[in-house]
């Protein structure tokens, strides 16, 4: 029998790695969905695609296990579905190394027993259709589900209970050596969001109530000082109460609260994240402590891009705080679920900053749950695809979290989608076919032949978020609409830009880039960057800005400021906040149609927002006009300064060729031509093309590649020495 694994995740230089008894592990790992009928891996359509990636290289695993299904009729638990979901995979993977999902969410038997310790919802109440049959617990966390409270201290409890008694049993199984990994799930689907955030605003009940007048006690002085900055005369930490919804759907300032006036729900949002990440933490520090080896935490979190909106309501954006702590190692999301980012063409990008997690010394593993036409997709009807097309998009999103320092799982919905043959089989898995099963092997092969060597990331574009202010921002719910169907619409339309469009637009400008937090900026190294965005940065403080003057706007730099970055300082917002920022006289003006248009370096774009609302203009002196609204008042200018060009854009520049003309301007080295999704990192240079055809390729310090691509195609290239590794 294999030793029992130790394992870790270590920075080696400046690449996170996991290391199981001290070897690196290229983190590439297959998994199994939650669903009844794959979801148990010693049953016989998981554990041939177990045994099918094992044979192709895959070493790591990972399956999902409930507390609520090792409940015994005392309450205790008992660990025999762990051990055979355990032994289901080294059964057919000797040596196999396995990550466990452990679902930590009360059981609903609990949860009648405690209805005080549930989630409340300010415009609902709590709804539970009727269980019958295999049912998945998650099934319904996205509607009005009625859960056990992130904020009860009795539910912590009972979780941090059942934690210590899941590790010492298992620890002690020989099924236990092989386990590298516990995943830490609660939230919708087990992702950290709170219950019902995309329809509904919670949580409104007992527990959270309690817990956020708590957080209110160290955060004001007094009674007093809290009545002063709520502006509610005679308020108390006692009577202070949870925000309704139409307090939390409103703006006076463009898109932004203003904190003189709605700082009850600036401070409930930020008491959600931070006591949020609290919850996250302490759990994971307790499967640190009862695991009698080193182990890998992890848990989603972090997300970011791709949350439709609703960042504040069911996010989590506390993200600093959880990267400085020891006891969560990895990082996890799945793949964002954009059109731009999932379709041929698109980006195939994370949900969460990854440049941020890499330097922080964390993995980020993404969740790759992509159909093939294998089979197809259980929940999107009209889902197409070709052989050739599924090969291209799988290089694209496997490769993604490569190249950005982080790795990845197969997460396999394609046993429960549909027979592709009838009458020659059943159910297959989405990437069983000898073909991907190929592309698996040779994706395992690059990663682990790379994964000693330095990671390398030679980026001169840095973008710029700030993750908590969309504490500061509006955002309204969305209507109910049936599972797979995305939600589009937003009461504001301008953070779906700054967030995932420009993020779009960057990897298919064909520019280097990274990410960073804004409280990064006073000890990032900033040497390496020609042209820094400040995107999602509507508050930004008095010492920040300091940071910016001092840090930033220097060596010739081009700095951006785009939609209503540092319209805010924390205590005030509006236009007088953001000129003393930029030096550009600044309003807030309703163009009559929501359409700027702007040149930069000779290329022209514009942008047109659905509705009409308040947004930023400029005045010319002392800037130049680069770009104006439809009824002529400025909406783009560029101001030259002694050590730096500054530049305001009242909505972000988002098409690929408006950025690269961007960064031409600001003296970037040019990769691709835009257009490609081109993917830059760990020394690899991918191009996802749709068009294909000839191409000028250069990975920084890298030779120059002159070649010609297929149409629909991903081809990967060694940057470095100019190598086609696949395509």
């Amino acid at each position: 029998m294999p030793p029992p694994l130790s394992a870790r995740v270590e920075l080696n230089a400046d690449r996170p790695t996991l290391l199981l008894n001290d070897e690196p592990v290229a983190p590439l790992i297959y998994a199994l969905s939650d669903c009844p009928g794959a979801r148990w891996t010693w049953e016989e359509v998981p554990a041939r695609n177990i045994a099918e990636f094992g044979r192709h290289g895959t070493r790591l695993f990972q399956a999902d296990v409930w507390f609520e299904q090792m409940l015994t009729t005392d309450g205790s638990l008992d660990v025999t579905l762990a051990r055979r979901q355990i032994a289901g995979v080294t059964d057919v993977v000797p040596g196999a190394a396995v990550m466990l999902r452990v679902h930590v969410n009360a059981p609903p038997a609990w949860c009648a027993a405690h209805p005080q310790e549930c989630v409340g919802y300010a415009d609902t109440e709590p709804h539970d259709p009727p269980r019958h049959g295999l049912v998945r617990p998650l099934a319904d966390d996205a509607l009005r589900p009625t859960r056990a409270s992130f904020y009860s201290t009795a539910w912590q409890e009972w979780a941090h209970d059942r934690l210590r008694e899941f590790c010492a049993l298992l620890s002690a199984s020989p099924e236990g050596n092989a386990l590298f990994s516990i995943q830490i799930a609660n939230g919708v689907y087990g992702e950290w969001h709170q219950f019902g955030f995309l329809h509904h605003d919670p949580d409104t009940g007992p527990a959270a109530t309690a817990a956020f007048r708590h957080w209110l006690t160290t955060h004001y002085a007094d009674d007093a000082a809290l009545a002063k900055a709520w502006s509610h005369s005679g308020l108390t930490f006692a009577t202070a109460s949870v925000p309704n919804s139409p307090s939390r759907e409103m703006a006076t300032v463009g898109i932004l609260r203003d904190p003189q006036t709605q700082r009850p729900v600036i401070d409930y949002f930020t008491f959600q994240h931070t006591a949020l990440t609290e919850v996250v933490l302490a759990l994971a520090a307790t499967v640190k402590k009862s695991w009698p080896r080193p182990i890998v935490t992890a848990a989603f979190f972090g997300y970011f891009y791709s949350i439709f909106g609703r960042q504040a309501a069911g996010a989590q954006l506390a993200v600093r705080q959880a990267l400085q702590s020891p006891h969560l190692d990895c990082f996890c999301s799945p793949q964002s679920y954009e059109p731009a980012a999932k379709g041929f063409g698109g980006t195939g990008n994370a949900r969460g900053l990854i440049g941020v997690v890499r330097r922080a010394g964390k993995l980020w593993l993404d969740e790759m749950d992509t159909p093939t036409s294998q089979v197809g997709c259980p929940w999107e009807k009209d889902f197409t695809s070709t052989p050739a097309d599924d090969i291209a998009i799988h290089r694209r999103n496997v490769l993604q979290p490569v190249t950005r320092g982080g790795g990845q799982w197969w997460y396999d919905f394609g046993p429960i989608g549909r027979t592709p043959n009838f009458s020659r089989g059943g159910n297959v898995g989405w990437w069983d076919t000898p073909e991907l099963l190929a592309e698996v092997e040779a994706i395992q092969t690059i990663a682990a032949a790379r994964h000693e060597l330095p990671f390398l990331r030679p980026a001169d574009v840095l973008l710029v978020h700030d993750p908590m202010s969309f504490c500061h921002t509006v955002s309204q719910r969305h209507p109910s609409a049936e599972f797979g169907k995305l939600p589009t619409t937003t009461s504001d339309p301008v953070t779906p830009l700054l967030v995932d469009d420009l993020l779009h637009g960057l990897y298919q400008s064909g520019l280097a880039f990274d990410e960073a937090l804004l409280e990064e900026l006073a000890e990032l190294d900033l040497s390496p960057y020609k042209l820094i965005l400040f995107a999602t940065t509507p508050v930004i403080t008095p010492a920040q800005r300091e940071v910016i003057e001092t840090r930033v706007a220097t060596a010739g730099r081009h700095v951006a400021l785009l939609g209503f970055a540092g319209w805010s300082d924390g205590d005030h917002a509006g236009p007088e906040v953001a000129q003393a920022l930029s030096g550009v006289a600044t309003v807030l003006h309703r163009p009559t149609v929501p359409q700027h248009n702007f040149n930069l370096d000779g290329v022209n774009s514009s942008l047109r927002l659905k509705n009409t609302i308040d947004l930023p203009a400029y005045a010319a002196t002392p800037a130049q006009i680069m770009g104006t609204w439809s009824d002529g008042r400025p909406s783009v200018v560029r101001r030259d300064a002694d050590n730096a060009t500054w530049w305001n854009f009242a909505l972000p520049p988002v098409a690929p060729v408006a950025l690269h003309a961007l960064g031409t301007l600001a003296g970037c080295h040019i990769v691709n031509a835009p257009g490609d999704c081109t993917l830059i990192g760990d020394g690899l240079l991918v191009v996802h093309t749709v068009d294909g055809g000839k191409r000028r390729l250069q990975f920084p310090r890298g030779p120059v590649i002159e070649t010609e691509i297929p149409a629909r195609s991903t081809t990967v290239f060694d940057g470095l020495t100019g190598a086609r590794l696949l395509g």
